[in-house]
Parts: structure tokens; sequence; C-alpha cells
């Protein structure tokens, strides 16, 4: 059986469960809540509810370290590593469009809005999966 890329939403595939982090949240606790729930992001809320000023992620932190010191981490705020603005794609957008903005921006996860909520966040790893269990 073969799944059809075209047809498929990102809110078909995304995963539901959004985790957020406040900007000013110091990061090595961050990161360490990220290890401890098997996350690879978290989104950084704004000061409104339909704010997202950026993403955190696992790729940001390991970017940090390998120019740093580890002990940076503990110095340092989320809004200072995180990826922003966060790219997001509308819950409708279909598989193949997500997969190509992932590809040409370099990022393995993306926001996905319902007008200017968030609704989940849909990774390569959901995709895949998908994909697979197809």
């Amino acid at each position: 059986m073969s799944i059809d890329l075209h047809r498929l939403r990102a809110k078909d595939v995304m995963n539901k469960d959004v985790q957020w982090v406040d900007a000013s949240e110091n990061l090595r606790v961050a990161g360490s809540r990220m290890v401890a729930e098997g996350i690879r992001a978290l989104l950084v809320a704004g000061p409104e509810a339909s704010d997202l000023p950026g993403i955190v992620t696992s790729k940001d932190i390991v970017n940090l370290l390998g120019s740093q010191d580890p002990a940076v981490l503990g110095e340092l705020q989320v809004r200072d590593v995180m990826t922003r603005p966060a790219i997001c794609v509308p819950s409708a957008t279909n598989l193949i469009d997500c997969i190509n903005l992932m590809r040409m921006s370099g990022i393995r996860r993306v926001p996905v809005l319902d007008g200017t909520r968030v609704i989940g966040v849909l990774s390569t790893s959901d995709i895949i999966r998908h994909a697979l269990s197809g």
C-alpha cells in the first residue's frame, strides 16, 4: 500500500503534543527538559497566545556546543540561541510541500498553524513514521 504525500496534510501527521518554553528560560534547564522528556524541540512562547517568536531545537544547542565551552549553557537563555522566526506551515499544507520546505530551509520540524494558533508540530520523524506505517 502506498501513501499519497500530495493528499496527506500537515494536520494528518503532526504531533499534537506541543511543548512550550519561555524565551527567558535558562538554556541548561530547557535542554535538560528536552532530554528528560525525549523531545527535540520547544516552541518559544510570546507575550500573546498567538505569538511564536522562535523555536529552540537540539540542533541549536549542539551547534552552540560545537563553538562554545559547555559551561556557557548555564549562562544563556533560550532567546540567545533559538531559531527565529520559527518557520511554520498552515495545517492544510500537503506533505510534499512540507518536505520541500524543510529540505530547502535545513530544518527538521515546523509548527503547524490553524490561522495564527499553533495546533501541532510536524517533524521529519513524523513523516517517516507515517510513511513506513502506511
